[in-house]
C-alpha cells in the first residue's frame, strides 16, 4: 500500500485524526517523562557527564557567536573532536534557552527526538502497510523499555534512533516513488538526513550500509544497461548534500573521529570478551535480549497475535499488508544493519535501539489483516499492556518487572557542594581537580560537567599517568577526590597509590569530607601551597608589577621552584605574556614563558596579587655560571613589548642542586622540551605526555600561551630549530594545519637533511588533502632516510588522494622503495 496522496479530500479528516493521536501520544510521553525528571536526583554517569558537558561547552560557545567568522565556526566544531558528533549538542541548546542549562534540561531535549521519532515511525507503518500499522508502531516506539530508558537519559543513542529511522523512511521513500520529480525530492531528504546521521554518530551510517550499497549499483547497472542518467543523478544529489552539509565538521576532526573510532573498538574487544563475532553468544546476545527491549509482555502479544493472523490468512489464502518487495527491502535493511551489531566489539543493548523501530513494524502489520472487532480488542490491549509497561520501566509498581528498569534515585549526590569547595578556594581562578575514583554517581565526568554548569570554574579529569610514573599525576594536580567502597571500572591501582600517597604527604591536605547514598565516602584534599593563588587588592601604581623568588643556585637538567607575584588589574593581567629569559654573559640561556595565571585567571573587574609557584628547568647542555633573570611583558592585544622592572635575581647554575619542586614543570616549558623530540622522531613518547599535559590543563591553555610567546621569539631569531619545533607542535595540536604547514616549511629550508622534517610536512599537508603536495614532500623524506617506518603508510595515503590507487596498493604490499 502506498501513501495517498496529499490532496485526496477522503484522506484529510483521517490524516488529521492520526496526527491527533501522534500528538497524543507525544504529549504523554513528554509528560510521563517530565514526572520522572521531577523525582529524580541521580547525577549522569559516565558517558552521560561527557554529553552533558559537551553541550555545556556549545551553550557557552552559542553565548557570543560570531556567525560570519569561519574562525569561530572551527573552534565551534572542535568542541566536538570525536565521534560523537555535534547534533545532539546543537538541539539540546533550545532546551537550555528555555528551561536553563542544567541536566534536567538535557535530558528534557529528548523530548524533540521522540517527536521525530513518532513521525518516522509512522510514516514507516504507513509506507510498509497501513495507518493502523503506522499509529501502533509510532506509540510502541516510544513506549518500549528501551527506548524509555534511553529517554530519560542524556546519551547519543535515542538521538541516533530518531535520526537514523528518519534516513530509513526517506530512503524507502526514494526507493519506491514512481515519478521522477518525487525520486529526486526524497534523495535529496535523504541526503539531508544521511548529513543528519553523520552529524550525530557517524558510526551509524554503517547501519545502511546494504540499502545503501543496493542503491548504489542499482543507479550503476541503469546507466550501463538502460542507459537511463536519473538514477546516479539522484544518488550524485543525496550524496552531494549529505557531504556539503557534514564536510565543515568532519575535515576540522577527520582524524580525531577515526582515531576515536578506533579506539572505541579497542576498548569493547578489552572489555567485551566472549561477546565476539566467531562465537555463538556474539550472535544471540541481541534476539535473546529482544524480549527485553520490549518487555516480555509487549513481545509475547505481538507474536502471538501475528501467529495468529498469519494462520488467519494461510486458511483465506490471502497474503499479507503491503508488498512483497518492500518487506524485502525491508529485511535487507535489519539483516545488514544486525550485521553490524553482531560484528560490533561492543554489545550493549542500547546499540540495538535505533533498529528497534523498523523492527516494531512488521511486528504490527501482520495482526491488521485480522477482522476489526479482534483489532479493536488487540490495540487496546496493546495500548493498555504499553502504557503499563512504560510506568512499570521508570516508576516502582506493584510487580517486579521483568525487563531492565530505571526508577527515580531519591537521594543526592554532593556533587554541587565538592566544585563549590573548590569556588570558595580559588574564586578569581580556573581549577582542575583530579579525580581517584570512577564510580557511576561519582567520576570525572560528570565532575566535569558540574564545574561546567557553575561558570565553568572547574575542571574534573581522570588521572592518566601509568602505574610505573604514578607519581606524574602528584606532581600534575593540585586538587584531588577520593572515594571509599566502591571504585568502579576504570580506576585502578594507580588510583590506590595515589590515594596512599596523598594522604601520608605533607605537601597536601583534607578539607572537607561528605558522605555519600551508597554509605562511603568522598573526600577532597588540596595542595597545602597551592601553584596558583589569588587575592584581591588596591590597585598598584604601576599597570603591572612584578617580584620573583628564586634559589640562589640549581643544576641543569634538575626541577626547581620559582615564584612570581604579580600585581596589577585583572583586565592586564589576563591581556599579558611574559617573556622571562634567563641568561648568561654568552647568550646561553633558558626560557619560562606564559600567561600570568596560566590562562586560568578568569574575567573580572579590579586588581588583584597573583601568585605563581612554577616549575623550571635549565638544560643539561647549558654550561655553569650566573644567570640573569630579563622579563619582557607582551601585549596580547596590540603585540607591544615592553621590559617589566624587577630587582636583579640571578641563579648560579651548579653541581649543587635547588630543593626538589613538588609540582611539574610548568606546562609552556614541557611543551618545549615535547617540541624537541621532534627533531629526532620520537613521536610516541611525545604524544604519551601531550596526554599527561592536556589532562592537567583541560581547556589546553598552554598551547594559545606557547603559540604567541613563539613566534615572538622568532621575531628576533626567525631560523632558530629551538622555537620552531615547538611551535609546530603547538600548531598540530591544535589543528591549525595551514599554519603548521608554514611553520614546516621554514623547518625544512633550515634543517632539510632532516627525513622527519619533510615526513611531518607530508603529513600536515595530507591532513588538508593536499595529496599531490604531500606525496612531494614524502619523497624528499624517503630520499634522506627511506626507512621512516610511517613513510609507506603516508607515500600510500598521498597516493589515495592523489588519485593513484595502484601506487597506493603496492606501497602498502612493500613493492616500492
Amino acid at each position: 500500500m502506498t501513501l495517498s496522496p496529499p490532496d485526496s479530500p477522503t484522506v484529510r479528516p483521517r490524516d488529521r485524526r492520526d496526527a491527533l493521536i501522534l500528538l497524543g501520544f507525544w504529549l504523554l510521553s513528554l509528560a510521563i517523562d517530565g514526572l520522572w525528571r521531577g523525582f529524580d536526583l541521580a547525577p549522569p554517569a559516565w558517558d552521560q557527564g561527557d554529553h552533558f558537558s559537551r553541550a555545556l561547552a556549545f551553550w557557552q560557545a552559542w553565548q557570543s557567536p560570531q556567525l560570519l567568522d569561519g574562525g569561530w565556526w572551527t573552534q565551534l566544531w572542535q568542541l566536538a573532536p570525536t565521534y560523537r558528533g555535534p547534533l545532539t549538542y546543537l538541539l539540546t541548546l533550545p532546551l537550555f534557552l528555555l528551561f536553563g542549562a542544567n541536566w534536567e534540561s538535557a535530558i528534557a531535549s529528548n523530548g524533540l527526538f521522540s517527536g521525530l521519532l513518532l513521525i518516522s515511525t509512522y510514516g514507516l507503518g504507513r509506507l510498509y502497510a497501513n495507518r493502523t500499522t503506522g499509529l501502533v508502531a509510532a506509540g510502541l516506539s516510544l513506549a518500549a523499555p528501551l527506548a524509555i530508558i534511553q529517554r530519560v537519559d542524556y546519551l547519543i543513542d535515542y538521538s541516533l534512533t530518531a535520526v537514523l529511522t528518519l534516513t530509513w523512511l526517506c530512503l524507502s521513500l526514494w526507493e519506491f516513488a514512481r515519478s521522477p520529480k518525487r525520486r529526486l525530492a526524497a534523495a535529496a531528504a535523504s541526503g539531508v538526513a544521511i548529513a543528519a546521521v553523520f552529524l550525530t554518530r557517524p558510526t551509524g551510517l554503517i547501519f545502511l550500509w546494504l540499502p545503501l550499497l543496493w542503491l548504489a549499483i542499482a543507479a550503476v547497472g541503469q546507466l550501463f544497461q538502460q542507459r537511463r542518467w536519473q538514477p546516479l543523478a539522484e544518488l550524485l544529489v543525496a550524496g552531494g548534500i549529505a557531504g556539503l552539509l557534514s564536510w565543515p565538521w568532519f575535515s576540522t576532526n577527520w582524524l580525531t573521529i577515526l582515531s576515536s573510532i578506533a579506539n572505541a573498538r579497542d576498548w569493547g574487544v578489552k572489555y567485551q570478551e566472549g561477546l565476539e563475532a566467531n562465537t555463538l553468544a556474539g550472535w544471540l546476545y541481541y534476539p535473546e535480549n529482544l524480549p527485553e527491549m520490549l518487555s516480555p509482555w509487549l513481545f509475547g502479544v505481538l507474536v502471538v497475535s501475528s501467529a495468529i493472523a498469519a494462520v488467519w490468512l494461510w486458511r483465506r489464502g490471502e497474503s499479507g499488508p503491503g508488498s512483497r518487495d518492500r518487506w524485502l527491502w525491508l529485511a535487507g535493511f535489519l539483516f545488514g544493519a544486525y550485521l553490524i551489531c553482531v560484528l560490533g566489539s561492543t554489545k550493549v543493548t542500547r546499540f540495538f535501539l535505533p533498529l528497534l523501530p523498523s523492527l516494531i513494524v512488521p511486528l504490527v502489520a501482520l495482526p491488521t489483516v485480522l477482522p476489526r472487532r479482534w483489532q479493536q480488542a488487540l490495540w487496546t490491549g496493546v495500548v493498555a499492556i504499553a502504557i503499563a509497561v512504560g510506568l512499570q520501566t521508570i516508576f516502582p509498581g506493584p510487580i517486579r518487572a521483568a525487563w531492565p528498569t530505571r526508577f527515580p534515585q531519591t537521594q543526592a549526590w554532593p556533587l554541587a557542594g565538592i566544585i563549590e569547595r573548590i569556588r570558595e578556594t580559588q574564586p578569581q581562578l580556573q581549577s582542575t581537580l583530579a579525580v581517584l575514583t570512577d564510580a557511576e554517581a561519582l567520576n570525572a565526568f560528570n565532575l566535569n560537567a558540574e564545574g561546567q554548569k557553575q561558570d565553568f570554574s572547574v575542571f574534573a579529569r581522570q588521572t592518566l599517568a601509568p602505574e610505573e610514573n604514578w607519581q606524574a599525576d602528584l606532581q600534575a594536580f593540585d586538587w584531588f577526590l577520593s572515594k571509599t567502597g566502591d571504585q568502579g571500572v576504570m580506576a585502578g591501582k594507580t588510583e590506590e597509590r595515589l590515594v596512599e600517597a596523598i594522604a601520608r604527604s605533607p605537601e597536601f591536605q583534607s578539607v572537607e569530607e561528605w558522605p555519600l547514598p551508597d554509605g562511603s565516602t568522598a573526600e577532597l584534599w588540596q595542595r597545602q601551597a597551592l601553584t596558583l593563588s589569588a587575592k584581591p587588592i588596591a590597585c598598584p601604581k604601576q599597570p603591572l608589577e612584578l617580584a620573583v623568588t628564586a634559589p640562589p643556585q640549581a643544576q641543569a637538567g634538575q626541577p626547581f621552584q620559582i615564584t612570581y607575584r604579580l600585581r596589577g588589574s585583572i583586565a592586564t593581567l589576563r591581556n599579558s605574556l611574559l617573556l622571562i629569559t634567563w641568561q648568561n654573559d654568552r647568550d646561553r640561556l633558558w626560557v619560562q614563558d606564559h600567561q600570568p595565571g596560566l590562562g586560568y585567571l578568569k574575567a573580572g573587574a579590579g586588581c588583584i596579587e597573583l601568585e605563581e609557584r612554577l616549575t623550571t628547568q635549565a638544560p643539561e647542555s647549558l654550561p655553569e655560571g650566573s644567570y640573569q633573570l630579563q622579563v619582557q611583558r607582551l601585549d596580547r592585544e596590540t603585540g607591544d613589548r615592553q621590559i617589566l622592572p624587577t630587582a636583579s635575581t640571578v641563579i648560579r647554575l651548579g653541581t649543587i642542586p635547588a630543593p626538589t619542586s613538588p609540582t611539574a614543570l610548568d606546562p609552556v616549558s614541557r611543551l618545549h622540551q615535547l617540541g624537541a623530540l621532534l627533531e629526532t622522531g620520537q613521536v610516541d613518547p611525545l604524544f604519551a605526555d601531550v596526554s599527561l599535559l592536556n589532562q592537567a590543563d583541560p581547556e589546553q591553555h598552554y598551547l594559545d600561551q606557547a603559540i604567541a610567546s613563539l613566534r615572538a621569539r622568532l621575531e628576533d631569531e626567525p631560523n632558530q630549530l629551538n622555537w620552531l619545533y615547538p611551535l609546530t607542535l603547538s600548531y598540530v595540536l591544535e589543528r591549525q594545519a595551514p599554519q603548521a604547514e608554514a611553520v614546516l616549511q621554514r623547518v625544512v629550508a633550515v634543517n632539510p637533511d632532516n627525513a622527519w622534517n619533510w615526513t611531518y610536512l607530508g603529513f600536515v599537508q595530507l591532513y588538508q588533502f593536499q595529496g599531490a603536495k604531500a606525496r612531494q614532500s614524502l619523497q624528499e623524506a624517503a630520499m634522506r632516510q627511506p626507512e621512516v617506518p610511517i613513510l609507506p603508510t603516508l607515500q600510500a595515503v598521498a597516493a589515495v588522494q592523489s588519485g593513484q590507487w595502484g601506487e597506493a596498493i603496492a606501497r602498502l604490499r612493500g613493492e616500492m622503495n
